[in-house]
């Protein structure tokens, strides 16, 4: 192959070169542990607390409601975890098992989630139920949108927390976070929200947007792998996920990794310096290639070859250059495969899911048979791409299908 052409940017990003070079320094000559309390150790330290200060000012938070972690997976299990034991805490220990004649009542925190959040959480839940919680899972509409009068349909006296994905890293639809926040508040709920396919590429502000718990992951946002962050309100005090020493303001034990923190905070500056611009850009490119999909043999809604193609979700609220479309009677794997033997690289749907070779539970829970499921492909393109690059991807798209 000449040249590669990504188009798999909701599974990971490339690093930016600001990311990479901010994170030398602590690769080489200020390796010090930031725990330490002699003078080497400062820039170490001062380069964490930096990052805490930086990440939090792009989400109108403060740095003391930062907690750096290692993905946004563990940053969705502490959430979920971390505040359905505060919960259970609070839901009372002493009262928490109360007596009705002979029969014991063990009160249940209550959680409510969505049908097709990322596996981080939904696993999350499944741990929960096994374990004594209450989980109620809002299925999305047809277009991919979680309704604020189901969700408040569920809400009950023992409810502990609402947690409702930011964007949808399959479709790309963005969801009501704020309304959902603020139906949470009005009940005095926590809200918690995976933003880890929102955060970097739309504005994002908890306080105005209603949101006490966040989780971000640092390669959706061209800062290195293994890294994330986990915004907690300060008026929330969950346990600690991990045991240990007390770094993360006794939180989260681990000695911290200096070096992908400061890469993950200078790739979020650079996001959110261009984030105007680049939206306007990703929207030039959505355009193209929805154009793309209305025209010859791909009409949007109508016949590639002898077979339907249609874009998965809503058209309108979803993240600019994230597609999910159907070719109806196609293995989106084959075309996967083809795709990546000519040097294109998309998705049939998040990365990690693939392992499991199962159909999308994203795309069921919108009403998606599984045939249809099978037959859908991933495409996510940012800035980077072109106009040549999308001419490319469906000119190969059509070899393959006839």
């Amino acid at each position: 192959m000449d040249k590669m052409i990504y188009m798999d940017n909701a599974a990971t990003t490339r690093l930016y070169d600001e990311a990479f070079d901010a994170m030398l320094p602590f690769l080489k000559e200020d390796h010090a542990n930031p725990g330490a309390i002699y003078e080497y150790a400062d820039n170490a330290k001062r380069a964490v607390a930096k990052a805490r200060e930086e990440i939090a000012s792009t989400i109108g938070a403060k740095p003391n409601e930062i907690y750096f972690t290692c993905s946004g997976t563990e940053a969705d299990n502490w959430a979920l975890k971390g505040m359905a034991e505060l919960a259970a805490a609070a839901l009372n220990m002493s009262g928490y098992k109360k007596k009705a004649g002979n029969d014991e009542i063990r009160k249940a925190p209550h959680i409510i989630t969505s049908a097709f959040e990322h596996h981080a959480v939904l696993n999350s839940c499944k741990w929960l139920e096994r374990n004594g919680c209450r989980i109620s899972y809002v299925k999305p509409d047809a277009n991919g949108i979680v309704s604020l009068r189901e969700i408040e349909k569920l809400i009950c006296a023992d409810t502990v927390l609402i947690s409702v994905m930011f964007v949808n890293n399959e479709l790309g639809t963005i969801q009501q976070v704020d309304r959902i926040g603020a139906l949470a508040h009005e009940h005095k709920i926590p809200f918690h929200t995976d933003a880890v396919a929102a955060y970097g590429h739309v504005p994002v502000n908890v306080k105005e947007m209603n949101i006490d718990l966040l989780s971000a992951s640092g390669h959706k946002f061209n800062g290195p792998k293994g890294t994330g962050f986990l915004y907690i309100d300060e008026k929330y005090k969950p346990d600690p996920f991990m045991h240990g020493g007390g770094q993360e303001q006794g939180r989260r034990a681990g000695t911290e990794n200096v070096a992908c923190i400061a890469a993950m905070a200078a790739a979020a500056a650079v996001h959110h310096k261009n984030m105007e611009n680049d939206l306007i850009r990703r929207r030039e490119l959505d355009r193209y290639l929805i154009d793309r999909l209305r025209e010859n043999d791909f009409r949007l809604g109508g016949r590639c070859g002898d077979r339907q193609v249609l874009i998965n979700g809503c058209m309108e609220g979803r993240l600019p250059g994230s597609f999910n479309i159907t070719i109806p009677g196609v293995e989106a794997e084959e075309v996967i495969v083809r795709l990546g033997m000519e040097g294109i690289c998309v998705s049939a749907g998040a990365a990690c899911a693939s392992l499991n070779d199962t159909a999308s539970h994203v795309l069921t829970a919108i009403g998606l048979s599984l045939d249809a499921a099978d037959s859908s492909i991933r495409i996510s393109i940012n800035e980077d791409n072109t106009e040549e690059e999308i001419d490319m991807l469906f000119d190969v798209i059509r070899r393959v299908v006839r």
